[in-house]
């Protein structure tokens, strides 16, 4: 009789879900297997861009948090300051909204990358891929 009520009324709690991520799914294996003839390189650089993207759709709103944040550093009155920090706190709640949204854009690109980047690890013993300009400021010169 449950198993009858449950399908009435569309599924379990667990299956409503995985119907849900399913559009997903096959968009991450559609990009997944795109990425199977790409180099090390050019999958690394798809990570990058991915990073860039994520700071592009928030840069408007990064700039006027370190605006105002400049801003109240350089004001005396507290009832001031108080009050641009205030506004500080909205615009980063906004932000998180704003990260939030671009993140679920890129997901499953992002996890196509995961994965992609995963098996190249499983079915290799070493990668190669060229140094970049952020791997020679972190590590130096090697």
């Amino acid at each position: 009789m449950l198993k009858f009520i449950n399908k009435l009324f569309g599924g379990s709690k667990s299956e409503k879900d995985v119907k849900k991520l399913l559009p997903v799914i096959d968009q991450i294996s559609a990009i997944y297997n795109s990425f199977q003839s790409i180099s090390h390189d050019e999958l690394r650089g798809k990570s990058f861009a991915l990073r860039a993207k994520i700071q592009e759709y928030v840069a408007d709103i990064s700039a006027q948090i370190k605006a105002q944040r400049d801003q109240a550093e350089v004001t005396e009155d507290i009832h001031v300051k108080s009050a641009i920090y205030k506004a500080v706190d909205e615009l980063v709640k906004e932000k998180d909204k704003k990260l939030e949204e671009i993140l679920l854009q890129i997901l499953p690109e992002a996890f196509a990358i995961v994965k992609d980047a995963s098996r190249r690890f499983k079915e290799n013993t070493q990668l190669r891929s060229k140094a970049t300009d952020l791997d020679r400021m972190e590590y130096g010169s090697l």
